[in-house]
């Protein structure tokens, strides 16, 4: 397939620049799954498409990435609101998880995906269960993930090993590259040093990235502290984790030396301020992270503790949330919000050639619909994107060339039966545990 994106405004995407870039006027062409053009109409080469899209009006930039969620969390959306984390988990999550199988885990990771594409997300990095039937899932309905089988070990039998090992061997690279694995084991606090060590070795060894929740609270840094002597960044180093890719989720609860530890390793912070806001977690020191050149994408977490997926709520909250805790206006730029919501997920991701619209460049994008209120005027398009755009301004998402969401409607996926049937679903797993 090759198509012609014309009479866009286009942001190519940034990647250390200090303001974002726009040209107005731009075309955009696409062939196959990759990017063959992208800038001025006036200097466009003849491209003979099969399929052409008129952009007036609209805003061509790198779909979103989000680094860090747990997708089929969508029937868990609103559970146990306005609890602590302790009982939010043990009374609400816990039990409701038991109720899982097969199908389910299919129409949840769908309804999640379907919401990402709606609002713009064309990548996301995930760490759950029924990754099989996740994967499954992905491969169907067109989106690009990194996907982890969570591991979590108390009694040194390393047992989810098998399963995360055995999902990697089988999934990744594969769908046209669409879906990659990652191992994931869950955290410090619920995992052995057995396990710790079996994963930082068996990721080397198969070249896999690793995707690990650090320091979210202040009860998983006191308690790394009392069990292991040292801060969780601290730990994961020793045990030889860092020595692979590594994408580390939440980072809250992190001192100077923590930061170093990250930045020297090259890790990758996967921030989630709506989730640590709405779990009373903290927030992070993104600011002195982004200053010591520390590593910085998006997440939204799962629906859980976020309540939807839209990551346009993250791209807000990031500077903003920096600029009222340092007093300081002028820390966390758009230029590197942006960057932390396309190009630093797609390199954590393994991906070299994506999240810029780049010759070369894997073909996902978005388009936003400039003419509405909250994006008028467009006297500072830059402040505009980072401050005033709303999911709901997005009216095409493309993967991998295709085009999986327009104006309402999906390639893909049908929205009244999925509705349908993640609403029944996520009622009988609520029948399922009364049940119990």
């Amino acid at each position: 397939m090759r198509t012609r994106i014309t009479h866009v405004i286009l942001t190519p995407g940034v990647d250390g620049e200090g303001q974002i870039p726009f040209i107005e006027n731009a075309e955009v062409q696409v062939d196959g799954n990759l990017i063959a053009y992208a800038g001025p109409m006036e200097s466009a080469p003849f491209f003979a498409a099969d399929e052409t899209i008129d952009g007036t009006g609209r805003l061509c930039m790198p779909g979103l990435i989000n680094l860090h969620t747990h997708t089929p969390m969508t029937f868990l959306r609103s559970v146990g609101a306005d609890l602590t984390l302790d009982d939010w988990l043990h009374k609400a999550i816990f039990p409701l998880e038991k109720q899982w199988d097969e199908g389910l885990i299919r129409t949840a990771t769908d309804l999640g995906c379907m919401e990402m594409l709606r609002f713009g997300t064309t990548s996301f990095n995930d760490m759950y269960f029924y990754t099989n039937a996740m994967a499954e899932t992905v491969r169907d309905n067109g989106m690009r993930a990194l996907l982890g089988h969570g591991i979590v070990d108390f009694d040194e039998s390393c047992a989810d090993m098998v399963e995360g090992v055995a999902m990697a061997e089988k999934w990744n690279r594969t769908c046209n590259d669409r879906i990659r694995f990652s191992l994931a084991p869950h955290s410090e606090g619920a995992t052995t040093p057995k396990l710790i060590r079996k994963v930082a070795d068996t990721a080397k060894q198969m070249g896999l990235p690793i995707h690990i929740h650090v320091s979210e609270t202040d009860f998983d840094l006191q308690g790394c502290l009392k069990r292991r002597g040292v801060t969780p960044p601290a730990y994961l180093e020793q045990m030889g984790i860092l020595d692979s890719p590594v994408i580390a989720a939440h980072c809250v609860w992190f001192n100077d030396a923590d930061i170093e530890i990250f930045r020297k390793h090259g890790v990758t912070i996967a921030h989630n301020p709506v989730s640590n806001l709405k779990l009373a977690s903290g927030i992070a020191p993104i600011a002195k992270m982004l200053k010591a050149e520390c590593k910085v994408a998006l997440g939204t977490d799962g629906v859980a503790s976020n309540n939807n997926l839209n990551l346009w709520e993250e791209l807000k909250l990031m500077p903003m949330l920096q600029k009222g805790t340092t007093l300081d206006p002028t820390v966390v730029t758009p230029a590197q919000t942006l960057a932390a919501a396309t190009v630093a997920g797609a390199k954590a991701m393994g991906y070299d050639r994506l999240g810029l619209l780049r010759q070369g460049y894997l073909a996902d994008l978005i388009l936003l619909d400039l003419n509405t209120p909250q994006m008028t005027p467009r006297t500072d398009l830059e402040s505009n994107l980072i401050y005033s755009a709303q999911g709901s301004d997005v009216c095409l998402t493309m993967v991998d060339g295709k085009v999986l969401y327009r104006n309402g409607q999906f390639t893909t996926l049908d929205p009244a039966d999925l509705l349908r049937r993640a609403q029944a679903g996520a009622l009988e797993m609520r029948r399922r545990l009364a049940n119990a």
